[in-house]
């Protein structure tokens, strides 16, 4: 049988962009059963523009849950407040801005049905401007995820490739319902929301990227997280400040993991990228001194493992 789904939508002053994303969720050869809407308090027209939305969707036989928070909680809480209210067995995540494809919805059921294992997948996205023009290259060449990576996902390697690097984009993702089991309630801080549920997913059982692009990924200049990239910060300060970020992650990830039962060998891992984490952190200042434990990171894989190899190990070497 197939599987419930549900849609959970975010969003935040979205009027100029909305109308199209909600047209297209409409649009879906497999149409959802729900779909949950949580504004933010949008200070514009998007819940003029909800509202209309909901006997549309109603008429369509979709179950429309419409709320505007009492107060502005941010894209993290607004998440978790949405997640919970899904009672599909599937759910998709729903950014404001983007459009889908018709086809995206039964695609990615279709892989949930023949896939029990199967608890979160992503795709990848054509990537388009603020008029809705395709631009030339795909989500992931933009986020330089290659067909190695990709083959290791097919693979089963799930958690091996988010510790290495957060491969999950959430407006392209989907995931079963039980892993809010495990990754409710969301961080209020360090993650994004896609992320965390991408690896308690890979924790728990088999997530995959699918390589064919079922959304269009709008770029345009107010995107809440994006593609990253526009960090102003000096090199050396955002180095600092990403391996600081990372070893709170691993913290939380293992905080959350023991309470939920999670294997052994998994919590291990998860572990061993915290450990190498702090090794890089607490590097000596001289860099003859900081040489044996580069070295012993590098026998040892880490750097391989939870980053890009000789190139991680040679900027610890030299980095001021």
């Amino acid at each position: 049988m197939p599987s419930t789904v549900s849609i959970a939508m975010c969003t935040y002053n979205g009027e100029r962009f909305l109308q199209a994303q909600l047209d297209s969720l409409l649009a879906q050869t497999r149409r959802p059963d729900q779909i949950v809407i949580r504004d933010d308090v949008s200070t514009d027209t998007t819940m003029d523009l909800l509202r209309a939305f909901v006997p549309r969707a109603e008429a369509l036989g979709i179950a429309v849950d419409l709320q505007a928070n009492p107060q502005n909680v941010g894209y993290r809480r607004n998440f978790d407040g949405a997640l919970r209210a899904c009672n599909g067995e599937v759910i998709f995540l729903c950014d404001q801005d983007d459009v889908w494809h018709a086809g995206k919805v039964a695609r990615i059921c279709a892989e949930f049905d023949a896939r029990p294992r199967l608890l979160a997948v992503h795709s990848d996205a054509l990537l388009i401007d603020g008029q809705g023009a395709t631009l030339p290259k795909r989500l992931f060449d933009s986020l330089g995820i290659g067909g190695a990576e990709l083959r290791r996902m097919h693979a089963g390697d799930g958690l091996a490739m988010m510790l290495k690097r957060k491969m999950v984009t959430g407006a392209a993702m989907a995931l079963r319902r039980r892993v809010l089991e495990d990754a409710l309630p969301l961080p209020t801080s360090a993650w994004v929301h896609d992320a965390w549920i991408g690896t308690l997913a890979a924790m728990r059982g088999d997530i995959d990227s699918l390589p064919e692009p079922l959304i269009g990924y709008r770029l345009h200049s107010h995107n809440q997280l994006g593609l990253g990239g526009n960090d102003p910060r000096p090199r050396h300060e955002r180095r600092r400040h990403q391996l600081a970020s990372e070893q709170v992650e691993c913290e939380q990830l293992l905080e959350r993991a023991r309470t939920r039962g999670l294997p052994a060998a998994v919590l291990a891992e998860v572990d061993r990228k915290r450990r190498h984490i702090i090794v890089r952190r607490t590097l000596p200042g001289n860099r003859l001194r900081r040489l044996p434990r580069v070295v012993g990171e590098l026998l040892a894989g880490n750097y391989q493992r939870f980053g890009r190899g000789l190139l991680s190990a040679a900027i610890d070497l030299i980095r001021a």
